[in-house]
């Protein structure tokens, strides 16, 4: 039994509720739908190190422009006999150190998340991360690589690591991001143009006539639209008439004050974002309406060229959320071989390949086993048709909405053609089964295709396995 509840841009099947969907059958979400949905939960597994710059840069993109939860997440490792791959390498101690100095390092970033949660817990890292992310139910995982030190391969990070092992057994996709991956995914700024601006509209709400006269020239040179209110109640019966986007307001007011202002916008018009503007003495309060909802405080007298910046930067948030911000994806590789497990990879990669606009390439690598003699030019000709032909029996239908797509089929160890075809595509991810021929973890090591492509990729690399397979959008 399972239900069919939103889980980023696939279907959760995990609750108890109607029948799954058979696969082939019109199970998935309908492109209007995609448009709208996001990872509602994502779990950065990190350090504070540069190997995980690149995973914490697209955790923070994918979560900065929707009401996705993140979980900064930090395991430090455990001695444990027969572990000795890797460990995070933070300072021991107690949890409440180390969470602030998570915090602290990722604070810039953290500034621009509205829902956010910085765990640490002590013990064995692929563990905790394991148990972590089943118990809080989440939709995608990001990692790095995690090397110890700068002088050892990146691949080492990965052999029988960390990573490896929460690939293997995570029950959700697994994101595997290289330090050293573009920054593809712009998380700060958006090119606006002034009649974006001007469609933003700012309630300046102060008893004092200069500051209100002020405020509004300098919005306006900006170019904003800007509208005054002298009062509290005069601000409230203006936001039931117009639709604002912004507004400032200050905190000592006759009879209503900027604080009691702050929680009834917050009750009657929730979208409105409340900026507080106060003297130093008032700086406390300030930061007590933050707490209650307001987004940020100015301290007056104001400078015109610090003011406009941050209502610049404001906006640009605003932008964001509404979604005109999206992450660069515009060639994404998947790597089948047509078991159970790619499948559910296809229809994952699908579905962000239409939430994007981008492009799926689909590819088949020929593997050549050791024992075989090499097959003739005409041979491979023919399996790589076969394999082009199974592609298009197999995927081409669900294809119909896809923004473009290509099929190929190439021959050779499997890992080295899927790099070699995702530079050919300008892949900027790759998605694919985790595959090994060991079950477990210690003993799979480099069995794992997908390990083996996260190792040399130049972009992230997704990773879907077995486990992932009841809660497929087939």
């Amino acid at each position: 039994m399972c239900h069919t509840g939103v889980l980023g841009k696939i279907l959760r099947y995990d609750q108890p509720g109607p029948e799954c969907p058979d696969p082939g059958t019109k199970g998935r979400i309908t492109p209007s739908q995609r448009r709208i949905m996001m990872f509602r939960k994502i779990l950065l597994a990190t350090t504070p190190v540069d190997e995980s710059e690149g995973a914490s840069n697209l955790s923070f993109a994918l979560a900065r422009p929707t009401s996705s939860k993140l979980f900064v997440f930090h395991a430090y490792g455990l001695p444990e006999e027969g572990w000795s791959s890797i460990r995070y390498l933070l300072p021991s101690g107690k949890v409440e150190e180390v969470t602030q100095e998570l915090t602290d390092y990722f604070e810039p970033h953290l500034s621009k998340i509205e829902n956010y949660e910085v765990k640490v817990v002590p013990g064995i890292p692929h563990e905790q991360i394991l148990k972590f992310a089943r118990k809080e139910n989440v939709d995608l995982i990001v990692m790095g690589p995690h090397r110890v030190e700068k002088t050892q391969p990146r691949i080492w990070g990965m052999t029988g690591s960390t990573l490896q092992k929460v690939s293997l057994k995570a029950k959700c996709p697994v994101m595997i991001v290289p330090p050293d991956v573009p920054q593809i995914f712009p998380a700060d700024d958006v090119q606006l143009s002034e009649e974006d601006r001007k469609n933003y509209r700012v309630l300046v709400v102060d008893d004092e006539l200069s500051l209100r006269d002020s405020l509004k020239e300098w919005l306006e040179e900006g170019g904003f639209s800007v509208d005054m209110a002298d009062s509290g109640q005069q601000a409230l019966d203006m936001l039931g008439k117009k639709e604002y986007h912004l507004m400032l307001t200050d905190i000592k007011m006759p009879g209503m004050d900027g604080v009691e202002l702050l929680q009834q916008t917050k009750q009657r018009h929730k979208s409105v974002e409340v900026v507080m503007m106060t003297a130093y003495a008032t700086i406390d309060t300030a930061l007590k309406a933050m707490k209650i909802g307001a987004l940020d405080y100015l301290v007056k007298p104001f400078d015109p060229e610090l003011l406009i910046p941050k209502i610049i930067n404001i906006h640009q948030d605003y932008e964001v959320t509404r979604g005109r911000l999206k992450m660069a994806f515009s060639n994404i590789v998947l790597a089948t071989d047509f078991s159970e497990p790619s499948i559910c990879a296809f229809n994952f990669a699908l579905d962000i390949a239409q939430f994007y606009d981008a492009t799926l390439h689909i590819f088949h690598a020929l593997p050549i086993l050791e024992s075989d003699a090499y097959p003739s030019q005409q041979e491979i000709e023919s399996n790589i048709k076969d394999a082009i032909d199974r592609m298009k029996q197999k995927f081409e239908d669900d294809l119909v909405d896809a923004v473009d797509y290509s099929m190929d089929s190439w021959e050779g160890a499997p890992h080295v053609e899927i790099l070699k075809f995702a530079r050919f595509r300008h892949a900027d991810l790759i998605i694919m089964a985790h595959h090994s021929k060991e079950k477990d973890p210690e003993k799979a090591v480099l069995g794992s295709t997908v390990i083996k492509v996260a190792g040399g990729a130049s972009c992230p690399v997704l990773s879907i396995n077995r486990d992932f397979i009841p809660r497929c959008s087939s």
